[in-house]
């Protein structure tokens, strides 16, 4: 083997290495770093779901609202409604009868608290008869992850019908007295129920709300780690693939060129 010939190709391959580095830098497959079509910027498809995702984090936000404000206005009337029991069964109080106006006024509060516990002054716990005619007896949450249906109630109707109640009966009347505080009890657990109610559905709608926030949490982080500039990675891992492989083949050459120089000599 012609030793000569070999040195003159380990020669060419410092010019070849140089070549190829200039070929790969010029090459129209790769683009530039500045080509924006190679570098990843975000999507219309992010924009889209992020957005979703915050209009359903408002609409959840307004459910859980909606909710809260619904039960702190039936825990103040079930309080209404245990302090008129709490009077009734006051002992101090011979003549029961002396205490319906203390109450007719516990009842007008009652009725006050149905009439302004409102959403964006839409009622929560009052429903005028002509509004419920027209099917908005409830609020409605809707959104792409899931939808649901907090309905109104009409409390009013309680204060109403205890107000007629304590009017018709004579409380010095055992019968008539024991009959009043349990339709008085029976409505204070009706309102505890209807409290517990909106209290697990704002509970409900916080799990969800709390999914959306994981969710876009996950987005911008998956982004920030995704937004790579793959013109330039392309680029960089071209110009590392050639001058690697020019070493391994240096390397190769120069065992060659050990190996025959060797043999020449022995």
């Amino acid at each position: 083997m012609d030793v000569n010939g070999i040195s003159s190709n380990i020669s060419n391959l410092d010019n070849l290495q140089q070549h190829q580095l200039h070929k790969s830098n010029n090459a129209q497959k790769i683009a530039p770093i500045s080509d924006e079509a190679l570098s990843l910027n975000i999507s219309d498809s992010y924009n889209t779901r992020r957005d979703e995702l915050s209009n359903s984090l408002q609409r959840f936000n307004e459910g859980i609202a909606i909710s809260k404000i619904a039960q702190n206005g039936l825990d103040k009337q079930t309080q209404i409604l245990s302090n008129i029991n709490d009077k009734l069964q006051n002992k101090e109080f011979q003549n029961k009868n002396e205490l319906k106006e203390d109450i007719l006024k516990d009842l007008k509060d009652f009725t006050s608290i149905s009439l302004n516990t409102k959403y964006k002054k839409e009622s929560i716990l009052s429903i005028d008869d002509n509004y419920y005619k027209e099917n908005n007896e409830a609020f409605q949450i809707e959104t792409k992850e899931a939808n649901f249906e907090i309905n109104k109630v009409n409390t009013p109707i309680i204060s109403n019908d205890l107000a007629n109640r304590l009017q018709e009966s004579d409380l010095t009347n055992e019968k008539q007295f024991d009959n009043f505080i349990q339709s008085v009890n029976t409505n204070k657990e009706y309102l505890q129920n209807l409290s517990n109610n909106f209290k697990q559905t704002s509970k409900t709608i916080e799990e969800n709300a709390k999914d959306i926030l994981t969710k876009q949490h996950e987005m911008v982080t998956n982004n920030q780690t995704n937004n790579v500039n793959f013109g330039k990675e392309a680029n960089d891992f071209s110009k590392n693939n050639v001058i690697t492989n020019m070493g391994y083949l240096a390397v190769s050459q120069a065992n060659i060129v050990q190996e025959q120089s060797v043999r020449l000599l022995s």
